[in-house]
């Protein structure tokens, strides 16, 4: 079977290639890119793992491709077979994947089908990751920020011509949400992993300090780790257990931002951070640490940046926070109009359709010609 489309004709109909961490932390932005297709790509698939909330991600017109099919280990080879046959079933154009979860698989299935695939960098590239050498393989490399779009540059000098800076796109909350409700509790949140009590500790040393200064607030840490634990027992240790509560991921976590005030910054990951663009979108003042991976967290007209290793900065940076609750809510505002100009969902879409068809095109006319005659799913070497 042959999926290619006649020469003059450029069909769209991409399948997208998620891992777990890719669900777990980029849903509703994958949710926005289905749901802005729908209107000009011919269809859409997604394969994606078993045993994940696909109803936060899915949209009604868009197939749903599990894999791997079989979930032992032992049936690599055949879930392969099986995810390839779906695939020349499905006809796709482009295969998008995002790295580091499904990056060799869409090489490989790229070369099985005959068509372009292109990787979405959220992070910096893993050091054993090889593109160049494969010219016809991975046709365009997406970057969320500078930052990354610089490393990717770095790693892979050869193919600066292939990396596309694409904003993640945000739809922006008419209304901010910062200090909105008069009279109220202010109420703070943190989406981090509980990794390393040490990061938790200026933090909550903090919180204790404004406190006995008489401020009235509420702090919510969600997420899981390592060092849940250790993390509560300081808590209670403190004395803060009526004001910081800890909590497990909630998704949507837009539900959850919109009813806070100000969101914590604790760290750079490394990867371009989806929760703090969603904090900036509902309108959340943001004060924390610098984050040059994302890109967002510019200057201090839009953010309170501070150390986040120093008691003494974090709490300077709450306190002027709360003693200036206007000045911090025209931040979050200036934050939003930010956002609408530089992180429309329009143009993340329109950027995207430009990227695949123009891969479409870059394949057609340097790869075909190299490739041995299509491939069918008996055909193909496993």
């Amino acid at each position: 079977m042959d999926i290619r489309t006649e020469p003059g004709d450029l069909l769209l109909r991409p399948v997208f290639m998620l891992d777990r961490g890719v669900f777990l932390s980029y849903a509703p932005y994958i949710r926005r890119i289905l749901v802005g297709l729908a209107g000009t790509a011919q269809a859409a698939a997604l394969v994606g793992p078993p045993l994940v909330e696909t109803e936060s991600i899915l949209y009604p017109s868009v197939e749903w491709i599990e894999h791997p099919a079989l979930r032992l280990p032992v049936f690599g080879i055949q879930n392969r077979r099986i995810l390839l046959d779906r695939l020349f079933r499905f006809k796709p154009t482009v295969l998008h994947t995002f790295h580091p979860g499904m990056v060799p698989l869409a090489g490989w299935l790229s070369r099985q089908l005959q068509i372009p695939y292109v990787v979405t960098f959220h992070a910096e590239p893993a050091p054993l990751l090889k593109l160049d050498q494969h010219p016809c393989g991975a046709i365009s490399l997406i970057a969320p920020s500078e930052s990354i779009a610089e490393r990717l540059e770095k790693k892979w000098p050869a193919l600066k011509t292939r990396i596309r800076r694409i904003h993640v796109g945000a739809f922006v909350e008419d209304s901010c949400a910062c200090f909105s409700r008069s009279g109220s509790v202010t109420s703070l949140i943190a989406t981090h992993p509980l990794n390393k009590l040490k990061l938790f500790l200026p933090l909550l040393n903090a919180v204790r300090h404004l406190v006995l200064d008489g401020h009235e607030l509420f702090v919510a840490l969600m997420g899981t780790g390592s060092a849940e634990k250790s993390i509560r027992a300081h808590i209670r240790r403190l004395g803060l257990s009526s004001i910081v509560t800890v909590v497990p991921p909630i998704r949507p976590v837009r539900n959850i931002l919109n009813g806070a005030d100000i969101y914590l910054h604790l760290e750079d990951l490394g990867m371009f951070d989806a929760q703090l663009l969603e904090a900036m979108a509902v309108g959340l003042g943001v004060v924390g640490a610098p984050d040059k991976t994302s890109g967002l967290l510019q200057s201090r007209s839009d953010s309170a940046v501070w150390d986040g290793r120093d008691e003494l900065s974090i709490y300077s940076s709450l306190k002027q926070v709360f003693s200036n609750k206007d000045g911090t809510r025209r931040d979050a505002m200036t934050a939003q109009d930010r956002l609408r100009s530089s992180f429309s969902v329009s143009e993340m879409i329109a950027r995207l359709i430009e990227t695949y068809l123009d891969a479409q095109r870059f394949y057609r006319g340097n790869c075909l010609l190299a490739l041995e005659p299509s491939v069918n799913g008996t055909q193909a070497s496993f």
